[in-house]
């Protein structure tokens, strides 16, 4: 059949019109291409990165908390160099008295030797032997004789003893000028360390500041992208069912279960949780000059000591026993009376709860101003806590996380107890907490925060706690 020409010209309106519908309706599938539910191993890959970001937080969190920790051991070995440095001077003041008695006995014995040499000079060998008139005047004169030997020698014995005596404590003298040297250098060497510490863990801040602005930024891109991808996941009422089989369908997940790719870092069990806080880093010593920080701290500390040891004291009293002479009991505590200690030991650590976190922060009798940070906040930090809580029952622990680790009995963490101490880091050099029980926790955690109740983090956890009270 014959097509007329009215005929091809609308065969091609026809096909013009078609393809002119394509032009219009293909580019409205692009969106719905770009909605489709995006594969499991993309959000698996998603989680995953969410993941790794918040562990990198974490673990620059410890870093932080290590630096601080060094610090905190810095100045503590600050203290302990003055203080052996001030125990070698007394020494050498001691030292110098003996030797000014010892000069002095020998200044007396030196005296008697004389008056008797005198004495035998004046006097003269004796006669008395030829003049006497009788036996009895003999034996008289053989007797005083020997008196006066026996005297004699004794006069010199006791010059010679202490002209021995005055060379022992010259002696010692002078080692106790040579330990108390040495002390004061040790001191001076010790707080030019601290000084170094602080130095350095300005420098260290300033990089990790630099490196958690980028761990945010990363990390919230991921955690969006994530989000996307699960809303476009999400059942919705306008989807049809999946096919019951068929190949490329997985099925429906159990009821009650989430599939395995869909693992949210955020959520889960106490031991698992991700903590989302950012961490905080302290700022360039805003408190001034390193040095007067170090004096600050430790003016703090020794007031602390005379306070745990009154504290102590009290607390002896309270439960009916007699005090220690010092009012240290460290942990000398009868078994009997031993969760008694430890619930006064966590009441007064709760008691603190909401307290800000302040780096250096925290004494005998409560909250105090830090360092570099922490010197503008009222607070605690980790290791000061514990030292607050301990000092209550007359406990005097250092003010640092390593020191605290060594300071009672060492358990496996696997059998830890209400009151024991949790430690964090290698050697306990990065975080201490209080157990409470339940899987929970008494902590000062980082700058920013406060006291609070966390649960229980196995991760960077020492292998052993930390048992101050027996019971």
């Amino acid at each position: 059949m014959r097509r007329t020409p009215g005929g091809a010209s609308a065969s091609r309106l026809c096909a013009a019109s078609l393809a002119f519908g394509m032009v219009i309706t293909v580019p409205n599938l692009a969106p719905h291409l770009a909605l489709a539910q995006p594969a499991q191993s993309d959000v698996a890959q998603l989680v995953t990165d969410v993941a790794n970001v918040n562990q990198q937080l974490q673990d620059l969190g410890a870093q932080i908390q290590q630096q601080q920790e060094s610090v905190n051991k810095a100045i503590l070995d600050v203290q302990t160099a003055r203080e052996n440095a001030a125990a070698a001077q007394l020494e050498v003041d001691a030292s110098a008295q003996r030797v000014k008695d010892a000069n002095a006995a020998i200044a007396a014995a030196q005296g008697r030797f004389d008056k008797f040499a005198a004495a035998m000079y004046v006097r003269g060998p004796s006669s008395s032997y030829l003049t006497a008139s009788d036996p009895s005047d003999i034996l008289h004169t053989a007797a005083s004789g020997n008196a006066l030997s026996i005297s004699s020698q004794k006069v010199m014995a006791d010059l010679q003893r202490a002209r021995t005596e005055q060379v022992n404590r010259e002696s010692a003298a002078r080692l106790a000028k040579q330990k108390a040297d040495e002390s004061v250098v040790a001191a001076e060497t010790s707080q030019q360390d601290a000084v170094n510490a602080l130095t350095q863990a300005q420098e260290t801040f300033k990089a990790q500041q630099v490196e958690l602005d980028r761990l945010a930024a990363q990390r919230k891109q991921a955690q969006e992208k994530l989000q996307q991808a699960r809303t476009l996941a999400a059942p919705t009422a306008n989807k049809p069912a999946a096919p019951a089989g068929g190949a490329g369908s997985a099925g429906p997940a159990p009821a009650g279960e989430n599939p395995s790719w869909d693992i949210d870092p955020t959520t889960g069990n106490r031991e698992t949780a991700w903590d989302m806080t950012l961490p905080q880093i302290p700022s360039a010593f805003v408190s001034g000059d390193p040095i007067q920080i170090i004096n600050a701290v430790l003016k703090i500390i020794t007031t602390s000591v005379e306070i745990t040891q009154n504290l102590g004291r009290k607390f002896l009293q309270s439960i009916g026993l007699l005090p220690t002479p010092t009012g240290i009991t460290n942990g000398a505590i009868p078994t009997l009376y031993g969760r008694q200690a430890t619930e006064y030991v966590i009441k007064r650590g709760m008691s603190q709860m909401g307290v800000p976190y302040s780096w250096g922060g925290g004494n005998a009798s409560g909250p105090s101003r830090g360092i570099d940070s922490g010197a503008g906040t009222v607070g605690f930090d980790c290791s000061g806590l514990m030292l607050y809580m301990f000092a209550g029952v007359g406990i005097k622990l250092d003010h640092y996380s390593g020191s605290q680790y060594n300071a009672g009995r060492k358990v496996p963490s696997s059998q830890m107890r209400r009151g024991d101490m949790i430690f964090y880091g290698p050697n306990a050099s990065q975080h201490v907490a209080m157990y409470l029980g339940d899987g929970q926790m008494l902590e000062a955690p980082y700058t920013g925060s406060v006291v609070k109740i966390s649960p229980v983090r196995t991760s960077g956890m020492t292998p052993y706690v930390t048992r101050m009270i027996e019971w």
